[in-house]
């Protein structure tokens, strides 16, 4: 897959084409009560863990199979020929997961806004709770970009030294440290071994908006990472890890990152992987 060359959204940009048909704003949350209370009109919902993801042999929050995702986006009025642009109404992880999602079933035209609705608010974009309606649209989906994402097998390679690459922890400090295993359950407190740590949070504003290049180039420098080797960034469940996935692969251009989807949902389920702690 080529690195998308307009894949962020600009603010200013967004608050004058909030009115062209041909684009499609989708407000991702966790919950739908976030949404009701205030968003961009025409904007849709989308529920992240029911839409863009699924639970298969006990593992939660993979990627959904391509007919699920499919019918979605159908849904939501969206085909081919529209732009989609994702955004949630505070710093989140989903818009990440939602485009990398998009782009892993090889859907182009796709950006996250540059900022969450909070930000928008601050640059005057107007909102509502009016709830739209969209059309349904029929959407086919025809190709898989394995390019993309990783297998256990190949971050299990990296963690005993059997393959060259990183492996990228994006949790939270205690979940790194195996003090506990986030906002889910898992079988196992701990980490992948070798695995070096950055949490997600730390790459944006309290708006949501990422930081500048150089900032961020640094961030991943400071603990070793320059972007010449295979770099597999994971979580708990393959979603906050999608958010250092683009900025790795789309903003810095490292080709070489991949989001590991299992994540610890499935490394921690699985006991005869390795753990660290």
């Amino acid at each position: 897959m080529k690195i998308n060359p307009d894949p962020i959204a600009e603010g200013e940009w967004i608050i004058e084409n909030l009115d062209d048909p041909e684009t499609v704003f989708i407000q991702i949350e966790a919950e739908r009560s976030v949404y009701e209370i205030t968003h961009l009109p025409r904007a849709i919902f989308a529920e992240g863990y029911r839409d863009f993801t699924t639970e298969k042999n006990g593992i939660r929050a993979l990627v959904p199979d391509i007919s699920d995702l499919e019918m979605t986006l159908s849904n939501f009025g969206v085909d081919h020929s529209k732009r989609i642009v994702f955004y949630s109404a505070e710093k989140s992880m989903w818009p990440c997961r939602a485009y990398w999602i998009l782009r892993y079933y090889g859907f182009k035209n796709v950006q996250i806004a540059d900022r969450s609705l909070a930000g928008l608010i601050k640059l005057g974009a107007e909102t509502t709770d009016n709830i739209d309606f969209s059309e349904w649209s029929s959407v086919e989906l025809n190709f898989v970009d394995e390019s993309i994402i990783s297998t256990t097998d190949e971050v299990l390679a990296v963690a005993t030294g059997k393959m060259n690459g990183q492996i990228l922890d994006c949790r939270s400090d205690s979940e790194w440290l195996g003090l506990d295993t986030g906002s889910h359950p898992a079988p196992r407190k701990g980490r992948i071994p070798n695995a070096l740590h950055l949490n997600w949070e730390e790459l944006m504003d309290s708006d949501g908006q990422f930081y500048d290049i150089q900032t961020l180039k640094q961030l991943y420098l400071n603990i070793g990472i320059d972007g010449n080797l295979p770099i597999f960034p994971y979580c708990g469940g393959g979603i906050r890890s999608a958010v250092s996935w683009f900025v790795m692969y789309e903003l810095l251009c490292w080709e070489s990152a991949r989001n590991y989807d299992g994540s610890w949902a499935e490394w921690s389920y699985r006991n005869e992987l390795p753990i660290e702690i």
